[in-house]
């Protein structure tokens, strides 16, 4: 058995992937409005202030306080060119409008939006590889319930349910459910390396270990993304992105797992998407028009070279569009 190695917050330093072919397809101008709308510790939007000369601006967002904190004390040096502010990003047209921001040549929005730091930081409980209260909240004030109360409260049932939607198999869904369900009979799972003990010699018991991920993975990322409710907010927040592009900017969105991989693409071609008339109709009376193209017809995948650089990049795509003429 294969136990897991907990680590340090400060072991491994945050690295932003894609980070090249991002400021090739957002092509950063001297001038114009730019958006980084899951900002996280800053470090890709400290790359991309870098580019845009002493007339662009930048406008960064999250809904951590800590990263918000962070990414402020990061991208102080830019001065008033960089504009830092707690919120998220479904809300961008109103908080760019009263920040006298935008419309926007460039947006990004990476769905997995949490650093490493965020990741190491044993207050928010979010992974694995740290011991940490189980609470996975961005932010202690946000509300919502926390990964140990779900963990306390869910039915078995439910709990499997919440892991496929993670991806996770039907079968080591259901195992490791049930495997959780009689260790909380018999003490309460408060801690993230308990519970990733408990997940690990289910899988390992059952023989259900596959690869080289720690079975834990989907289990944290299922928790995680109900915690936080970062799949409701995705599609939100992709047509509030979009609403905010001028004619021809460009939305880069970063997505990590199946189901958030899915709902961009879903997403990005309902905006894509023309007229919606039967054929037969001699004249379009939908009046729907498309509103973004594809640059990409298939999003991208990090290279070798990345990946071995940079582990957390494996599961990553980037899917980038461009703004048409047609109105919102």
């Amino acid at each position: 058995m294969q136990r897991i190695q907990v680590m340090n917050r400060n072991d491994v330093a945050h690295r932003p992937v894609f980070v090249a072919e991002l400021l090739s397809f957002l092509r950063p101008r001297d001038g114009r409005d730019y958006a980084d709308c899951t900002c996280g510790h800053g470090h890709f939007a400290e790359r991309l202030a870098q580019c845009l000369g002493s007339n662009g601006r930048l406008l960064c967002l999250d809904i951590s306080k800590q990263a918000v904190a962070a990414s402020s004390e990061r991208l102080a040096r830019f001065g008033s060119r960089c504009v830092v502010l707690r919120a998220s990003y479904v809300d961008l047209g109103d908080v760019a409008a009263r920040a006298g921001l935008g419309p926007f040549a460039g947006i990004i929005v990476d769905a997995g939006c949490l650093s490493r730091e965020q990741l190491m930081d044993p207050a928010l409980g979010l992974s694995f590889m740290v011991d940490g209260e189980l609470d996975m909240r961005l932010s202690p004030d946000l509300p919502g319930p926390t990964a140990r109360e779900l963990i306390a409260t869910l039915s078995a049932r439910e709990l499997a349910h919440l892991f496929r939607e993670a991806g996770e198999s039907a079968r080591a869904a259901r195992t490791i459910a049930s495997a959780i369900d009689r260790a909380r009979s018999q003490t309460p799972v408060t801690r993230t390396t308990q519970l990733a003990r408990i997940v690990e010699e289910a899988v390992d018991a059952a023989g259900l270990r596959r690869g080289t991920r720690h079975p834990a993975t989907r289990v944290f990322l299922g928790l995680r993304n109900t915690v936080t409710q970062e799949l409701p907010a995705l599609a939100e927040g992709i047509r509030a992105s979009v609403s905010c592009l001028r004619e021809r900017g460009r939305l880069c969105v970063l997505s990590y797992f199946g189901t958030e991989h899915a709902l961009v693409r879903q997403t990005l071609r309902d905006l894509e998407r023309g007229c919606t008339c039967p054929p037969a109709m001699p004249v379009c009376r939908c009046g729907k028009q498309s509103l973004v193209r594809h640059i990409v017809r298939r999003p991208l995948l990090p290279s070798a070279r990345e990946v071995a650089a940079n582990e957390s990049a494996r599961s990553a795509r980037l899917h980038v569009v461009e703004r048409t003429t047609a109105p919102m």
